[in-house]
Parts: C-alpha cells; structure tokens; sequence
C-alpha cells in the first residue's frame, strides 16, 4: 500500500515537507522570502489536488489513469495562478496541458515515494 493511497483525506504530509524546507531556504535566501513562500504554497497545493483526486477516486474505484485525467487541469489551475505565470500568456496550450499532466504525474510518484507509516488520522466520534 502506497502513502498516496493511504493518505486519502488524511493529514497531507506533503505540504509538512514542503513548510519544514521553507525555513531553512528563507534563511538561506533572505532575498526571495516571498518568492520562496509563493512556491511553496504553491507546491502544497498541487500536492493536494493530487490528494483529493486519489480520495475521490478511491471512492469511485478509478483507475490510476482516470485520476490523472482528473487531477490534471486542476493542476493546471494552480499553475496558472501561480506567480511563475503571472502576466504570461500560454503560447502552446497542448503543450502546457502535457507539463501540467506530468508535474500531476510527478507529485503522486513523490507522494507515493513517502513510506506509508507517514499517515496520520485522527478518529471522529
């Protein structure tokens, strides 16, 4: 069982990583605090989009490519609102939709690279 699977709606560990670097690189890098901050947030929310889409698709009993398909222009969202797009025009849209499918694609693999004793849940009574 992967820590992707296993994560569901859980705690997303993911964004832990990314907010634990984010210290030491805005110590490091003084100078682009906020630019380092951005990405970060950014990072996190592509991690849970993946996160949700592998709840929901757990749910509906998808397949590994149906929640790709799914995740993918969500993905895309995130990176059009990202400061790394900001004010930029998309010149190749089926070139543009092929990275967001891959950084998708990227953020489940590094998801489910986490050892799966990560999870942590919390029981609701």
């Amino acid at each position: 069982m992967t820590f992707l699977r296993q994560l569901g709606l859980a705690i997303l560990k993911g964004a832990q990583i990314v907010s634990g670097i984010a210290p030491i690189a805005r110590t490091v890098l003084p100078n682009q605090a906020g630019f380092i901050e951005t990405v970060s947030a950014d990072l996190a929310q592509v991690a849970e989009v993946v996160t949700a889409v592998e709840a929901i698709g757990q749910a509906l009993k998808q397949p590994g490519p149906a929640k790709l398909s799914a995740a993918s222009p969500l993905v895309a969202q995130v990176i059009l609102r990202s400061s790394v797009l900001a004010g930029k025009k998309i010149a190749n849209e089926a070139l543009f939709a092929q990275g967001a499918q891959k950084m998708a694609d990227g953020m489940a693999d590094v998801l489910n690279s986490v050892h799966a004793d990560g999870v942590r849940t919390e029981g609701k009574t």
